[in-house]
């Protein structure tokens, strides 16, 4: 039987990566990174933070957690020793570097929001707490119920079966599948917040600039990999869905907030009175 312990001293063998891959994980991990310290900066200097929805904070925050909890199995809970074949996900220092400190600024995001009187000194905020919308909220509600069930699962086989990679892949992909459902869902808020105050004022969009080459960077590395190491037949893309979902999802939604910000960086004239 595998214990986590042998799984992880035999999953502490990693791919060497050639320089290029070496500066584009650099980059994808140093813009990604750095992308979500405007808003952050921009709500602490506009003491509010009004202009980002609490939806998208949310369900931002659950999707950073089934994310983490599937990188932190297949970086240092897989078994090397265990032959899986090719279909092991390619997953780096530079992953689990950017997804722990965005797990982190997410929740820093989570208090401006929900305790930006009483941890930040707002003096703009509305004097009740925001909450999620009714439907927002279910979906979280749901999400959350979704990886309970998961995890337990995958426990429950643990116990019985022992450390098997096939079903920590399975898992983690699932969690993969979570991840992007969040990413989908959690931009809507933010979209339908712009577009309903037909502005986007306070919202960065250097952030969603440095978000984009982060975007690319990373589709760019993952691909390089595949090429010199196991090559791009289906069972391998589908091993690596995950952080290909993410990159694209993540590429399609902020060329839609680079459209808003086209559109409402300009403020309305105001109507004149007849």
């Amino acid at each position: 039987m595998t214990t986590l312990s042998d799984s992880a001293k035999r999953g502490q063998k990693r791919r060497n990566m050639t320089p290029l891959e070496r500066l584009l994980g650099l980059v994808y991990v140093s813009v990604w990174s750095v992308s979500m310290y405007p808003p952050l900066l921009l709500n602490w200097r506009r003491k509010s933070a009004r202009a980002v929805s609490l939806d998208f904070a949310m369900l931002n925050a659950a999707g950073y957690t089934y994310l983490l909890v599937s990188m932190v199995l297949q970086f240092w809970a897989w078994d090397s020793g265990e032959a899986v074949g090719e279909s092991r996900p390619l997953v780096s220092a530079f992953d689990m570097w950017y997804c722990g400190h965005g797990f982190t600024l997410n929740l820093v995001l989570l208090s401006q929001l929900l305790c930006g009187k009483q941890i930040w000194g707002f003096d703009r905020e509305h004097t009740r707490r925001p909450r999620m919308k009714l439907v927002y909220s279910r979906i979280l509600q749901g999400s959350l119920v979704v990886f309970a069930l998961l995890s337990a699962r995958f426990i429950y086989s643990i116990v019985q079966h022992g450390w098997v990679n096939s079903t920590t892949l399975q898992f983690c992909n699932r969690l993969y599948a979570l991840k992007i459902s969040m990413s989908l869902i959690k931009y809507l808020p933010q979209v339908k917040h712009n577009r309903d105050r037909q502005s986007v004022e306070g919202f960065s969009i250097h952030g969603v600039a440095l978000d984009v080459t982060g975007g690319v960077a990373s589709l760019l590395q993952l691909f390089s990999q595949l090429g010199h190491e196991q090559g791009f037949s289906g069972s391998v893309l589908m091993a690596n869905f995950g952080k290909i979902g993410i990159s694209m999802v993540t590429l399609l939604f902020n060329s839609v907030f680079v459209s808003q910000w086209l559109i409402y960086r300009v403020p309305r004239p105001p109507r004149s009175k007849v």
